[in-house]
């Protein structure tokens, strides 16, 4: 512990390790001791300590997002991945087709999914090839990523397969430039097509509500069929209807403009998966046998998507009796920060850790996830990988403690649930609001981690603990 001197106000700075502490004691000045007579104590505690940690296999996870995971992938460090998904759909409340076109006119009805250019795992150039299936039932009001369709599609009717790659350098040299997206069409039944064009040109009331249009058409189920080596980020689900219809335009021939008919080519989005309907992203995830050796040597490992989380016991009564060993006096808590060094697991893959982690209740954690909360500062807690220093570092818990400690004063039991923590891969989305001078980030949404696969090795043995208060002690 270190204590600069000041009469009459004190100012000590408190550096204490999780296995010794050192001491000197320098008096600098009596200037002032006139004006008051008591001492202000500011103390900053630095606790590195191993916190007590386990991890934990959670088989399921929530799936929806609002990209879509396909492909597979194999890592010996890392494991084994399948990822497929079911999908509703949005209808449009009305066709824009002109009344003109008529029904013989249309061509043919794809199912058009986006890849963002380089939002993958894997290696873009490796074949795939994926099958669309249309869903026979309604699918259930919630369920989570180990979800069987089976029952909910004929495996022996799909709508269309598609052999592709993520890669655009077969597009040539000036699209690779331009292109942002990779797209992969699916033709599907033209059958189904005409009778959705019959039905929207009727003014069929299905396609009012979204309830209706569910229970008419339940939605999709995409799968791998063929492939390994790659897994992309769908971040675009749409149906488009396509027709033709003949134009007289001018045409240059032999020198001289003349009218003919020419036949153009139009289409239409009738349908797409947005937010507000259930998308739901389908894992099977075989974990390696390198990361089953390190649990069980004591590593506290995290993976994604699914697999080990890591719980933990904050130490909260340690940091409560230093604050109560301060004395007597006006206490002000000013700030309370938790870092916990992280690395990946190396391989050959690109797999790298988890960008943002949650720390949460144990016991809140289905809850959080259910209800779509976002981190509160107060219960649950959220931070970024910072890949300079090499660890996740949680800066705002100063009200979990002042909480903890105001149950104390009032005679309240610390329940072990208080301080049992999980940590949670996350992917977080901010809105940043701009003031007169300053600008405010808010979190708007907080879902599980699904973006990509990734290790996670945290060093839970070398937990640091930042903690600044103030007291104040009259004479």
């Amino acid at each position: 512990m270190k204590r600069l001197r000041l009469i009459p106000i004190i100012i000590a700075v408190a550096l204490a390790g999780a296995s010794m502490m050192s001491s000197c004691n320098d008096d600098l000045t009596t200037i002032g001791s006139s004006l008051s007579n008591g001492e202000v104590i500011i103390t900053m505690d630095s606790l590195k300590t191993a916190i007590p940690s386990a991890v934990r296999m959670v088989p399921e996870i929530d799936g929806r997002g609002y990209t879509k995971l396909l492909g597979r992938i194999s890592v010996p460090e890392y494991g084994s991945l399948g990822c497929s998904f079911v999908a509703q759909m949005v209808c449009s409340n009305k066709m824009t087709i002109p009344d003109s076109i008529p029904r013989e006119s249309v061509d043919s009805v794809k199912l058009i999914m986006k890849v963002l250019r380089g939002s993958l795992t894997g290696d873009s150039l490796a074949p795939q090839q994926l099958t669309v299936y249309p869903l026979q039932k309604e699918l259930p009001s919630s369920f989570n990523s180990d979800f069987d369709p089976s029952g909910y599609y004929n495996p022996e009717q799909p709508w269309g397969k598609k052999s592709y790659t993520l890669s655009v350098i077969a597009a040539g040299d000036s699209a690779v430039k331009k292109v942002n997206y990779v797209s992969i069409p699916v033709k599907l039944p033209l059958e189904w097509g005409l009778k959705v064009f019959d039905m929207y040109r009727a003014g069929d009331p299905v396609f009012d509500w979204p309830q209706t249009f569910n229970a008419f058409f339940p939605g999709i189920y995409v799968e791998p069929s063929f492939g390994n080596g790659c897994i992309g980020n769908i971040t675009t689900t749409e149906i488009y209807t396509y027709w033709h219809h003949t134009v007289t335009q001018s045409v240059l021939e032999d020198g001289v403009y003349v009218n003919r008919p020419v036949v153009k080519r139009d289409s239409v989005c009738l349908m797409s998966s947005q937010p507000i309907v259930n998308t739901t992203n389908l894992i099977s995830y075989n974990i390696s046998d390198q990361i089953k050796s390190l649990v069980e040597q004591g590593e506290s490992i995290i993976t994604t998507p699914g697999g080990y989380v890591v719980d933990f016991t904050f130490p909260v009564r340690t940091l409560l009796d230093r604050y109560l060993e301060a004395g007597e006096g006006m206490s002000v808590v000013s700030a309370l920060e938790f870092s916990v060094p992280a690395r990946t697991i190396r391989n050959d893959h690109g797999l790298d850790v988890a960008p943002w982690l949650l720390m949460v209740k144990r016991k809140d954690v289905d809850e959080f996830f259910a209800s779509n909360k976002v981190p509160d500062n107060v219960e649950s807690f959220y931070a970024a990988y910072d890949t300079e220093t090499g660890s996740y570092r949680f800066s705002s818990m100063r009200q979990y403690f002042l909480n903890l400690y105001n149950a104390y004063r009032n005679g309240e039991e610390i329940k072990a649930e208080d301080t049992e923590f999980s940590f949670i891969p996350v992917n977080i989305t901010t809105e940043s609001v701009e003031g007169y001078n300053s600008v405010s980030t808010y979190v708007t949404r907080c879902a599980p981690y699904m973006i990509k696969p990734t290790m996670t090795r945290l060093s839970t043995d070398e937990a640091l603990i930042c903690f600044t208060f103030s007291n104040q002690a009259l004479d």
